[in-house]
């Protein structure tokens, strides 16, 4: 979820005028796609704070495993560069 909020965020912010499957392939061939996800993902650092001082474990260990599924999806899209 928060890739597709940092896509909307930055299709919006940059590229108004296309549609998004169109920013994402246009982020893909500039090689940025990659670091859109990983930047992206900073925001469940946050949560996972909160998860644990709130004694949230469960949650917790759900936003770690988000977390590197997300980092394997970005590390995947280094490579097809």
């Amino acid at each position: 979820m928060p890739v597709v909020f940092g896509l909307l965020l930055f299709q919006g912010r940059y590229h108004g005028d296309l549609e998004f499957w169109e920013f994402v392939k246009t982020m893909f061939l500039l090689q940025s796609l990659g670091k859109l996800v990983s930047v992206s993902v900073l925001p469940n650092l946050l949560i996972f704070f909160l998860a644990i001082w709130t004694e949230r474990l469960l949650a917790a260990r759900g936003i770690v495993i988000a977390t590197l599924l997300y980092t394997l999806a970005t590390v995947i899209l280094y490579f097809l560069r």
